[in-house]
């Protein structure tokens, strides 16, 4: 039975606003969606494209570890990365701080998106950590987010550049 679908997206988030990004992308790509904890080796064999999706807390790219150990897999799809911060730290430290392997950091196409945080959402470990971050960043949203507790920068039409770059790559 031939399998018609080229574009897959693989995400995994904590506070859901990665997935609501993963979701935009699949309706508009007309791609798969999974879960990382539901995705196996054979489901990556199927794709064109590969669309990671990942969270970045304290400058890790959670899924980093992920690619890494698949990139055997991986290594003659299209890959594309989109990570998923509140602090949009410099990319390129981002990015290698957390990929050693050059030919991974040659082959995959980086996007960086805008978070969301509500604070009554996070966990107690996340709540402390967040509170030292705001105490040494005393910026205006982190004060907004202290008065109102929740912020949200996502924004749909942020995802257009990883549409764009998709489609070019896939069709």
């Amino acid at each position: 039975m031939p399998y018609d679908k080229k574009i897959a997206i693989v995400y995994k988030t904590k506070y859901g606003c990665t997935m609501k990004y993963a979701g935009w992308l699949a309706i508009k790509l007309n791609a798969d969606l999974y879960e990382i904890s539901d995705v196996g080796r054979w489901d990556l064999l199927k794709y064109k494209t590969i669309i990671f999706g990942s969270p970045i807390y304290n400058s890790k790219i959670c899924l980093a570890d992920y690619i890494e150990e698949k990139y055997q897999i991986l290594k003659n799809k299209n890959i594309v990365l989109f990570c998923v911060s509140m602090n949009m730290q410099s990319r390129e430290d981002i990015v290698e701080h957390n990929f050693e392997d050059e030919e991974i950091k040659k082959q995959m196409k980086f996007f960086f998106l805008q978070g969301c945080i509500d604070f009554n959402d996070l966990t107690r470990i996340d709540k402390t950590k967040f509170k030292k971050s705001i105490n040494k960043n005393q910026s205006f949203e982190m004060i907004k987010l202290e008065k109102y507790r929740c912020i949200d920068r996502s924004n749909k039409r942020t995802i257009m550049p990883i549409i764009n770059y998709v489609l070019d790559k896939t069709y």
